[in-house]
């Protein structure tokens, strides 16, 4: 990206620095911190937009008084096959290839203190042989494979999970939203179907790459062939993703979407035209090619809980709220 940019700009911006932090230093002294915060969140966004360089959030704090929970799992009771179900693999033992890595129900492990894990691996004895596996499961109510899933989905509200990232290379661990109008070749934008990335990962692990610690959060509608189109909204940095709990999440209602990362806001956009039907939960462990040079298998996606909340009451709509 970097070679986009005019010379002359940058020498421009080069020659403001000394200005710039002049006028920083007076201001700080009559506004301290605060302005402070306001400073780096400026060069923040300067970053982001410059260079595409992940930011740390920095944006207001998610209120949520406004909501009420509608739906839970803390994995504490194993896998409960009346809301989940394989994503891509259609029933519960049954095995297909998503990229590079097989998906089965077998890569799916719950811990003593009550999370699950999506495990990425490489096994001799897969019931596809010797390959890559991994998993992926949805909550999608509309379709049911083993005659007693029931879903969940929901129209508007706040979406959250809490987890640690999997480490090393190859590996796209992603919560999104997602209804069966997606793949309608015109869904209106995004009002009769969309997808949200509420959090998914780079794939290189490259502890030197400008991306390491940090998430990406996207809108995408009208498909996935010649029509789609997509919005990211920004990579944003976690507290040690990859060793310690997050929480990634978004905001939904008839105006836009508003995201999260640890319940401060990281942005917000009406892309699409804003859906206006019920979207169902996927937590997902993509393998790429890359896997082949990951030194951590087999890897964990650990997730602690998802939640989802809905408004108090209809007047709470708006974005600002």
């Amino acid at each position: 990206m970097l070679n986009k940019i005019p010379k002359r700009a940058v020498a421009a911006w080069t020659a403001m620095l000394p200005a710039l932090f002049a006028a920083c230093k007076a201001l700080f002294l009559l506004q301290g911190k605060r302005f402070v915060a306001l400073i780096v969140a400026s060069f923040q966004l300067f970053g982001a937009a410059l260079f595409d360089l992940p930011v740390k959030p920095y944006l207001d704090e998610i209120d949520m008084s406004r909501f009420v929970l509608t739906f839970e799992d803390n994995f504490d009771r194993g896998f409960d096959d009346t809301v989940w179900q394989g994503h891509y693999v259609y029933g519960d033992d049954d095995t297909q290839r998503r990229d590079t890595a097989w998906w089965n129900r077998d890569q799916v492990s719950f811990t003593d203190d009550g999370c699950l894990c999506i495990t990425a691996q490489y096994r001799e004895d897969g019931p596809a042989g010797a390959q890559y596996y991994s998993y992926g499961m949805e909550t999608n109510p509309n379709k049911n494979y083993n005659g007693r899933h029931t879903g969940f989905e929901q129209l508007y509200g706040y979406f959250e999970v809490r987890c640690i990232l999997p480490k090393g290379a190859g590996l796209n661990p992603a919560f999104w939203l997602l209804t069966d109008g997606m793949w309608d070749d015109d869904t209106d934008g995004g009002v009769t179907g969309c997808e949200i990335d509420v959090l998914e990962t780079g794939t290189d692990f490259d502890q030197k790459s400008k991306y390491f610690g940090s998430i990406l959060q996207t809108v995408h509608v009208d498909a996935y062939g010649d029509a789609h189109k997509q919005e990211i909204q920004g990579w944003y940095y976690a507290d040690d993703p990859y060793n310690k709990f997050n929480t990634y999440g978004v905001e939904w209602n008839k105006d836009g979407y508003i995201f999260y990362v640890n319940g401060r806001e990281t942005a917000r956009t009406d892309f699409g035209g804003v859906c206006q039907v019920p979207l169902y939960l996927i937590l997902s462990l993509g393998v790429n090619e890359k896997v082949a040079d990951n030194e951590y298998l087999p890897s964990a996606f650990v997730v602690d809980y998802v939640r989802a909340y809905q408004y108090k009451n209809e007047g709470i709509q708006g974005l600002r709220g």
